[in-house]
This record gives structure tokens, sequence and C-alpha cells, in this order.
């Protein structure tokens, strides 16, 4: 539990008194945590611009297939990444860790540059493996690093709100960035800055050490397959990260709804215009924004598990009310409800993880958990998109919530048992 505020003193002093306590008791107070945060954040907003140019990039190839090519590296994306992150989990103990997570960097950077180079559909499709393999096993080591950084547990709760945060401005940040650039530049250039954001990430990685984990001693290394799976058998053995996986379908249920439902209910269902569509989807992200900075205090008082069924139930409730297909105005209240529901749902994630597992298979838990939160969206992305056109706006909202009700149902029922 976090320290409680010391000070009663009114004033400039007393202002001054609680600055500096804020600071002292911030994540961001951690050095080796600020450039973690620093390097995420600007990786961030360079993945950002490349999804942006890529879109652009694939329509300018193929403008008759784009969607379908588009679609089908998204998706191929989400497999490669399922499949990389349990191997990089289980072997990733064997290097240091900032040498292996700047490498992906570099890596990362050099893949990125050859976007522009790309004159076929196909060629799309092999650099967002190579660059999907490359996330699947940065992502998952990061994740595990940040608890052995900060061991107290009040910070490591705020740096989880801080990374959503992240994401969630990445959202709001990168577009915005594209618009500006894209108005005197080709795209070409935004491949090239995203180059640049992973090379000064690396370069923030490698200015200060970062945490090994305890490898254990006088333990036989297990097989291959063994080792690789370890993280999955670690997973489905607890049952607070069994429910989790299964919470993940109400989380996805909300998140993907948001993606792919959005443009379609304001433009075909309301009839309004692309600007409209980005005010429901800041919505959205507002909601999530908001429940990462409530959800320190909130952990105070809150068990985890209730949180993230707190935020189960909240998606369930926001996609419950979209079936009465409301107006502009009430839609983006529901999708800042479904965006607040769905943070309070994924962000405490970490914390359970962290209580899982030591050190030693932290990296192989994160692993797990990356390779099946990615599971879940890759049934709900193109399960999203076939009722919203199947079925009216009402009905698929409604099926969507009965999904999202039955998955935080099973979670509860797990948890409870």
């Amino acid at each position: 539990m976090a320290a409680p505020f010391p000070f009663r003193k009114v004033g400039w002093s007393a202002a001054r008194e609680r600055v500096e306590w804020a600071m002292n008791h911030s994540p961001l107070s951690n050095p080796t945590f600020r450039r973690l945060f620093a390097a995420q954040s600007l990786a961030l907003i360079g993945m950002g611009l490349t999804t942006v140019a890529l879109a652009l990039l694939v329509y300018e190839l193929d403008p008759a297939a784009a969607g379908l090519v588009l679609g089908g590296a998204l998706g191929l994306k989400m497999v490669v990444k399922m499949i990389v992150a349990p191997i990089a989990g289980a072997y990733a103990d064997r290097f240091s860790r900032r040498a292996l997570l700047a490498f992906i960097d570099v890596f990362r950077a050099t893949l990125v540059a050859l976007y522009p180079f790309i004159d076929a559909s196909w060629q799309v499709y092999v650099l967002v493996a190579f660059i999907a393999a490359a996330e699947g096993a940065f992502n998952p080591i990061f994740q595990a690093t940040i608890p052995d950084v900060l061991p107290d547990e009040a910070q490591y709760t705020k740096a989880l709100s801080y990374n959503r945060i992240a994401f969630d401005l990445e959202n709001i940040v990168s577009p915005l960035l594209a618009a500006f650039f894209l108005g005197f530049a080709a795209f070409d250039l935004l491949f090239e800055l995203n180059a640049v954001a992973f090379l000064v990430s690396a370069l923030l990685l490698c200015l200060g050490r970062l945490p090994q984990p305890d490898r254990g001693t006088g333990m036989e290394e297990p097989r291959p397959f063994a080792k690789i799976t370890r993280g999955l058998r670690l997973y489905f053995a607890s049952r607070e990260l069994t429910g989790v996986f299964v919470l993940y379908f109400a989380i996805a249920a909300g998140s993907a709804t948001a993606i792919v439902a959005t443009v379609l209910y304001v433009k075909d269902g309301l009839g309004l215009a692309d600007v409209e569509v980005a005010y429901a989807m800041a919505g959205f992200g507002a909601g999530s924004i908001l429940a990462a900075l409530l959800l320190p205090k909130l952990l105070n008082t809150l068990h985890d598990l209730n949180a993230m069924l707190m935020g189960g139930a909240m998606v369930v409730l926001a996609l419950t009310v979209a079936v009465g297909t409301p107006g502009f105005e009430w839609f983006v209240l529901t999708w800042a409800l479904l965006g607040f529901g769905t943070a309070l749902s994924m962000t405490p994630v970490g914390r359970v993880i962290t209580r899982a597992a030591e050190s030693a298979h932290r990296a192989e838990l994160f692993a797990a958990q990356y390779a099946l939160s990615h599971s879940s969206w890759l049934v709900l992305y193109p399960l999203v998109g076939f009722l919203m056109g199947a079925f009216a706006f009402a009905s698929a909202f409604a099926l969507l919530a009965v999904l999202a009700l039955i998955a935080t149902a099973i979670t509860y029922f797990i948890w409870r048992g």
C-alpha cells in the first residue's frame, strides 16, 4: 500500500512539500524506470507513425486489394507474436536484458527503414512478420524487467498506469504527428522517423544497467519444448491467471468493438463524418486514461481481481447501452465507459503475474500472457467485423455484450473457486 501523505500545512511551502513527496514516491524518481519509460514511449509513437504509413503504402501498391492486404498483415502480425513470445520468454534469461532489448530495437529500426523500398504486397507480409517477431520478443522481456526495477508494489502499480497512459496517448499523438509530417512530406518519412525512434530507444536502454533475473542454481535444464511451454504451464497452474485468460475475451470484446465498429456506427449508423469518428475514438481513449490515473488509489482499497471484474462488468454495461443505438453525444460517453472498463481490467494484470512467480520465471509468464492475450484479439477482431456486417448494430452489440458477460461470469467463478 502506498505511503500516506504526511503533510498538513497550507500555503506555498505545503504545496512545494506535496510536489516533492509525490515525485519521491513516483516511479519516475527511479532513473532506470525513467529511461525505460522514455524508450517505450518513443518506440510506441514511432510504431504509431508506421501504422499510418503502412496503410498508405498498402493502398499505393494495390488500391483494389488494400483492405485485404492490410487485414491479412495484421492477422499475420498477431499469429507471429503468439508463436515468438513464449520462445523469447523461455530463453531471454541467457542474455543480458540491456543488450538483448537494445539489439531488438536496432533490428526493428533496420527493418522499418526498409519499408520505403517495398514494391510488392508480398514484401509487406515479410517485413510485417519479422517486425512482429521482434516485437513479440521485446515486449514480454521489457514487461518482466519493470517489477525487478521497481520492487515496491505501490511504485510498480503507478508504473503500470503510466504504461497504460503511454499506449493510449500513442493512439492520439501518433496520428496527429503523422498528419503534421504528411502536410509537407511523403509518407516514407514516417518510416524513417520510426527507425530513428527505435535507435534513440536503443540508446536509452544502453545508458544504464538493467537487473538480471535469478536463474536458480542446481536445477536441471528442461528440454527445449518443455522450456518453451513452461510459461504456459505455469500460467494455467495459477487459478488467478487462468481467470485473466478468460477475462481477456471480455476485454477483447470491448477493445475490438471500439477499433472495428466505431467507424461503421458513426458513419453508417449515425451518418456523420470522419471528425466524429475521431471524437468517438478519443472518448474511448479518454476513458482508458482516466481509469489508469485513478487505478493506483483504487487498488489501495480494492483487490486486483475485484477491480478487474468491475472492469469486465463495465464493458458489459457499455455494450448493453450501445444496444439502444444512442445518438452521438451519448455514444461518446458510452465509449468512454467502454475505455474505462477495458483499462480497469487490463492494467492490474502485471501485478497478478508478478505475484504469481519469482523473478526467474517472470519473463516466461509475461510471454505466456502476451501470447494468450493476442489469441483473444485474434478471435475477436474478425468476429466483431463479421457481426457488424451480418447483423444490425443493435443485434451485434447485444451479442458482444452477452459474450463479454459470459467471459466475466466464468472468470468470477474461476476466481471464487
